[in-house]
């Protein structure tokens, strides 16, 4: 064999190789506002994109509410688990809430921040349902500035 046979050969396998999908973890931390009702949420999530996926099916993330006012109230700092397992969300652990998203989602986060004592914005629940499942969902998910209607993206950033 020539010199340039080999090094077309060893080309074309390094293509080949490069070219080769694999899973693809990512850590997502998102902060949104949503400026009617006085909420800060920053939704950490963790996960996997399969290979030749564009979207997870597989991740979990912790969300944290806050007031947006800075002045913290007694009972107005509240968390909640939510995990995308086979594409179904699950909604505060193992056992309460399982179901469809997005309804049995607004139903767990309208009782939740009700609880906090911050107002119920129908169209800022929405879009936080949205928000939150697509973090969920990786980075081609994840609602960025420019994307929301009605809360305000405050950051995004990503890790791998």
């Amino acid at each position: 064999m020539s010199t340039r046979t080999v090094c077309c050969a060893a080309l074309a396998a390094l293509l080949l190789l490069s070219g080769c999908e694999i899973d693809r973890q990512f850590h997502t931390v998102a902060v949104y506002e949503a400026p009617r009702s006085g909420y800060v949420v920053r939704i950490v999530a963790s996960g996997v994109v399969r290979a030749g996926a564009d979207m997870s099916e597989e991740s979990k993330a912790l969300l944290t509410f806050s007031s947006a006012s800075g002045l913290e109230q007694a009972d107005s700092s509240v968390t909640a688990s939510v995990a995308l397992r086979s594409g179904q969300v699950a909604f505060g652990g193992a056992s309460s809430l399982e179901g469809a998203w997005p309804a049995r989602g607004a139903e767990g986060l309208s009782r939740l921040l009700s609880k906090a004592g911050y107002p119920l914005v129908p169209e800022e629940l929405d879009e936080l349902v949205s928000a939150t499942y697509g973090v969920l969902l990786g980075p081609k998910g994840t609602l960025m500035p420019g994307q929301t209607r009605v809360l305000t993206v405050v950051s995004v950033a990503f890790e791998r």
